[in-house]
């Protein structure tokens, strides 16, 4: 407003505050008042820090209100940057702390929504984890099945492998054995027909080449089926798989014996029989020329230990993951690792390249089937 009293502009606040307050006309405060508001607006227009005062304008028809205010001096291009004075009028006290509690109240009602909103959003993550956990348990458990349903068919095919290897064995001794020893009689009753020199000699080569077929024939049938296992147990086994293994191959082998040999079920006896077969023929493969080989088989009251150790090229241990021996095409090791798992084992391969091989075969033993260590 001007210096003078007359109103150029206000908000819609001083419109509701002064009822009777119009654009170009004065201000309508008392008439005893008017020449003390000049003095105060002419007051304002001199400085640009705010002027605290009051104003009596008309409230109604015939009623006055007390208002304080603020005035400072102020220029706007839009006026042509003459001097005005802009008026604020302030909330009275009852009207400043009607104005603060609403002002709470709103903030309270902003925070309980934005706290309800919250725990909506806590509640549909709540259930969301509730959902996830329920279809993760419901995957493990369909997992636990799966890999139970695995173990029992591989369970059974390496049962129905071992029935197998045992018909083949038999039919192997029983007809194939057979027809090698009435061929060797028969060789033999020839052999003490002949005169002819020459004649003599070819069929004592072809009786030693029936000899030949016969000690292949019986390694077969050994490594199809151990007899010695079944008849003397796994101690005698081992010791004779061993000992031929040695003759055949003339690396130098030590079989030691710990702890007292105790009651094995057939299955976990021709399952340690198998590993050792098949890390004795990795180590004639792999381990090179000059090493040593040293089998132990460790009896105590809950488990049954067999250890291969032998001081040749060895190889990067993380080369035994299952993984790599899928993708390297080695699977004797890794059939070793499902072998012992079948009869509650674990197997751990150690190797280093240069720093040879130790395989570690544990069985844990059943109550019923401990004994004394």
């Amino acid at each position: 407003m001007r210096r003078f009293g007359l109103v150029e502009d206000a908000n819609p606040a001083a419109f509701d505050r002064v009822p009777d307050l119009a654009i170009g006309l004065p201000l309508p405060v008392e008439q005893t008042q008017r020449e003390r508001m000049g003095r105060y607006l002419d007051l304002c227009s001199r400085t640009e820090n705010p002027v605290p005062g009051a104003l009596f304008v008309r409230d109604g028809v015939e009623g006055f209100s007390r208002h304080p205010c603020r005035g400072a001096r102020i220029v706007l291009r839009a006026y042509n940057e003459e001097p005005l004075v802009l008026l604020h009028l302030t909330p009275t006290g009852l009207e400043g702390r009607l104005g603060l509690l609403t002002d709470r109240l709103n903030d309270a009602r902003r925070v309980m929504q934005e706290r309800k909103r919250r725990e909506i959003e806590m509640q549909a993550l709540l259930a969301e984890r509730s959902r996830l956990l329920a279809h993760l348990e419901e995957d493990a458990q369909a997992r636990q099945r799966a890999e139970a349903e695995r173990d029992a068919v591989l369970s059974k095919l390496y049962r129905a492998g071992q029935d197998e290897r045992r018909r083949l064995a038999r039919d192997l001794h029983d007809h194939a054995g057979q027809q090698l020893v009435t061929l060797t009689f028969g060789l033999r009753k020839i052999a003490s027909r002949l005169s002819c020199p020459t004649a003599l000699h070819e069929v004592e080569q072809l009786l030693r080449h029936t000899q030949d077929i016969g000690q292949s024939l019986r390694r077969v049938t050994l490594e199809l089926r151990p007899a010695a296992l079944e008849e003397f147990g796994l101690i005698t086994a081992l010791r004779s798989l061993v000992e031929e293994w040695n003759r055949v191959t003339e690396i130098v082998t030590e079989f030691q014996i710990v702890g007292q040999e105790g009651d094995l079920p057939l299955e976990t006896a021709v399952t340690l029989y198998r590993l050792a077969q098949e890390a004795l023929t990795n180590v004639a493969k792999h381990a090179g020329p000059g090493v040593a080989v040293s089998v132990v088989l460790r009896f105590s009251a809950l488990q049954v230990t067999l250890t291969i150790d032998d001081n040749g090229g060895g190889f990067r241990a993380d080369e035994a993951l299952t993984s790599h021996l899928v993708s390297q095409g080695k699977l004797g090791l890794l059939g070793m690792r499902e072998r012992l798992s079948l009869v509650d084992g674990t197997l751990n391969i150690e190797s280093a390249p240069g720093q040879g091989t130790s395989i570690v075969a544990r069985v844990y033993r059943s109550p019923e089937g401990r004994g004394d260590a």
